[in-house]
């Protein structure tokens, strides 16, 4: 019973470790989703002015208190957020 327990508890990591390591092909679809979100003239890049843009448009809508700061806490989820949606 210990090593059915042991065995799943392995295994369940191992899902976990695979499931969070993206392959070259995911990194490419996101990168691919964020400049199509991130380009507002449609040229097929995104300039600086336009990626500013959308990071100013995440910042105010993460920065619920208005403070103009986070703290590593809620900066962590701006960059996640800012990688899984774009804002």
């Amino acid at each position: 019973m210990k090593m059915l327990k042991v065995a799943a508890l392995s295994f369940a990591t191992a899902g976990l470790l695979c499931a969070a390591a993206p392959t070259f092909a995911d990194e490419r679809m996101d990168a691919e989703k964020f400049v199509k979100m991130c380009d507002t003239n449609k040229d097929g890049m995104v300039s600086k002015e336009e990626f500013m843009k959308h990071v100013d448009k995440l910042w105010a809508k993460m920065d619920a208190k208005k403070a103009e700061k986070m703290d590593s806490k809620q900066f962590e989820a701006f960059l996640k957020e800012l990688m899984r949606s774009g804002g």
